[in-house]
């Protein structure tokens, strides 16, 4: 009776270590609007996308599970693909319904966000390299001018857009037919009016390849997974990975697929420790080093794989071998190195590639961006794991150390390391997304054991925890990609209705640009302000042409004591409608609404202010021509009404 107790007792812990964590998770989503466990933004979403995400995930977790039932012990190669070329398609299926929680039009929403400079910027680095080996050779003098992402990584990703227009450059009529589809997408790229049809379709070229490369994850996973354990194990880690809440929530980020580089160097270690003597284990060897390689290529951010492949080879050396082969394994780690530092070699030997400064630049720009030691240490981790799902984290960081050592050590140390080192900045549940095929791997292992386990008194599997886990990860998926917001380029200017012209409008007829195509209908503002006060003005624009603005515009502020804009008290700028419509976005005939919050400097005398508009070209800072006025002065256009400075009470 007590042996029949304990493995139920033992299963009812197990449950509770993967349930806590979920539901305390999911409660403070809901009902907890602090940041203590939730570090992103939030927000509340449209009703029929939520539904069709959560029933598409019910679905693929019910269709695993009946999978995994029926799952014979041997997979054939046609069974195997099968299976895995399903676990794509309803990744996709899934990964689009998660973009419609925050986009109306899905597909636009992706090509957005993959051309944006502000949620990547490797397009707009990429597309623009003319000479690719003088761009390597200056990349460390640039770097610093490049967007908050590009500026930080080193040239890989970059390079994958200048691939994607020599690969589109032959293909002319594709490029051609290609671009007038395209290029109103890569409005938010603010710069594609200067590009030509093949480097703006070099953009799908990046869309198709970060999809690719993501869903490339499971069926590497599949193979890994396959070595080490069994088919069962093999499919149970792969039906994971589209109920994995990052997998979705991150598309067009190119993180989510770099666990490719994970998984490997982690197939080619176990290659490696079980056939180290092998005619083809050079090649392993030096593939190993140029998987790694090109991972840290991508991103500087990778190269923690290098040490969860490294530790992982120890362990794996010291269970097989204890070591007696130890002449044999070192070469072959100097080997990896070899393979490793090739390509870097090649760079800095053919381009003057600065590797060395490079590397210093990223880093000290990266750790520029301060973040307290606590309570990060602890965020960062947790950050990955919610993303990842909290329930494969739990058993992925508590139940497998019996069942995969190797593998449980490798990772648990590298994350451990990563956190304790400080040298995260944030947003760890995307940009250390190479975590998650360890944790669905280790999660796959466990549940697929525990299927396979003969329950108390009964001949049949205990599968009920394979469901439970299962469905907490559907909660917890459901809930994380529905409330929280975590990629902001701006808005599909489909998406943005015709503003409404307030009752209390003053009318003005002001128009910039050559042929006066932006014109302010009219403004709102308080007409009397203290010192210290906070207000808003509120313009309305509208695009009168049959084209969009070719140039990226900024709208300034500025209120003043004279038109020359001497003695100023009010200083704001910024992209229109809230940073979330640039001017290149703009539609023809659309009315925009754009609000410019400031506050009156707490020293502004008592007086009549003008209050001066205007724009500005992003990248150059230069005006933008003031084509119809009554009053300006160097390109700023005074408004027909004065602000009046009343004294610190207002009168």
């Amino acid at each position: 009776m007590n042996a029949e107790k304990q493995p139920r007792t033992q299963r009812i812990a197990a449950m509770a270590l993967i349930a806590v964590p979920t539901l305390v998770y999911v409660a403070a989503l809901l009902f907890d609007p602090s940041r203590a466990l939730v570090l992103w933004e939030r927000a509340t979403p449209p009703l029929l996308p939520l539904l069709l995400l959560t029933a598409g995930l019910v679905a693929h977790a019910a269709l695993s599970l009946l999978i995994l039932a029926r799952i014979p012990a041997q997979l054939s190669r046609g069974q195997a693909a099968l299976l895995l070329g399903y676990i794509v398609v309803a990744g996709l299926a899934l990964q689009t319904a998660a973009i419609h929680i925050v986009e109306p039009f899905p597909l636009r929403g992706l090509a957005f966000r993959q051309y944006s400079d502000f949620t990547g910027g490797y397009f707009s680095v990429g597309v623009r390299v003319d000479d690719l080996g003088a761009w390597l050779g200056r990349f460390v003098q640039e770097m610093e001018s490049y967007n908050v992402h590009a500026e930080r990584h080193p040239p890989g990703l970059p390079m994958i857009f200048w691939a994607g227009v020599q690969l589109m450059r032959p293909l002319r009529g594709l490029a051609e037919a290609l671009g007038p589809t395209l290029r109103p997408l890569a409005c938010f790229d603010l710069r594609a009016a200067t590009l030509d049809d093949a480097q703006i379709a070099a953009g799908l070229f990046g869309i198709l390849l970060e999809t690719a490369l993501a869903w490339l994850t499971p069926i590497l996973l599949f193979l890994f997974v396959r070595r080490i354990a069994d088919d069962r194990a093999a499919a149970t880690a792969a039906l994971l990975c589209p109920l994995a809440p990052g997998m979705l929530m991150w598309a067009s980020q190119w993180d989510r697929g770099f666990g490719v580089f994970t998984l490997a160097g982690l197939l080619l270690v176990e290659q490696l420790v079980a056939r180290p003597s092998a005619i083809r284990s050079a090649a392993r060897v030096i593939g190993l080093g140029l998987v790694l390689s090109i991972g840290a290529l991508m991103s500087f951010g990778n190269l923690p794989i290098i040490m969860i492949c490294g530790l992982y080879a120890l362990i794996r050396i010291w269970q097989t071998d204890r070591f007696r082969s130890l002449p044999t394994w070192a070469l072959q780690g100097a080997t990896v190195l070899v393979g490793f530092a090739a390509p870097w070699a090649a760079m800095i030997l053919l381009t003057g590639f600065d590797l060395p400064a490079t590397y210093q630049t990223a880093m000290r720009i990266h750790l520029s961006l301060e973040r307290d030691y606590w309570p990060f240490i602890v965020w960062h981790p947790w950050d990955i794991f919610t993303f990842v799902g909290l329930p494969a984290a739990a058993i992925a960081l508590l139940m497998t150390w019996r069942r995969a050592p190797a593998l449980t050590f490798a990772w648990v140390a590298t994350i451990a390391a990563q956190s304790l080192l400080h040298v995260a900045r944030g947003e760890t549940g995307r940009v250390w997304m190479y975590f998650a095929p360890v944790i669905l791997a280790l999660a796959g292992l466990w549940l697929a054991q525990q299927s396979a386990a003969t329950a108390p008194g009964s001949a049949k599997p205990a599968a009920w925890l394979p469901v439970f886990a299962l469905g907490l990860l559907v909660i917890q998926s459901a809930t994380h990609i529905a409330l929280l917001r975590v990629i902001g380029y701006g808005v599909d200017p489909l998406t943005v209705p015709n503003a409404t012209l307030p009752a209390d409008l003053i009318p003005t007829n002001i128009r910039f640009e050559p042929n006066g195509e932006a014109r302010l209908l009219g403004y709102t503002l308080p007409p009397v302000l203290a010192p210290g006060q906070s207000a808003t003005l509120n313009l309305y624009w509208k695009l009168e042409g049959d084209t969009a603005l070719p140039t990226a515009r900024k709208v300034f502020v500025h209120v003043a004591d004279t038109p020359e804009d001497e003695y100023r008290i009010v200083n704001q700028d910024g992209r229109p409608a809230n940073w979330t419509l640039p001017t290149t976005c703009w539609l023809p005939g659309q009315v925009i609404h754009d609000p410019h919050h400031f506050t009156v400097a707490g020293d502004a005398r008592p007086g009549e202010y003008y209050v001066l508009v205007g724009l500005y070209d992003e990248f150059t800072g230069e005006r933008a021509f003031v084509h119809t006025a009554q009053f300006a002065v160097a390109s700023a256009v005074a408004l027909p009404t004065k602000l009046r400075i009343a004294s610190s009470n207002l009168e």
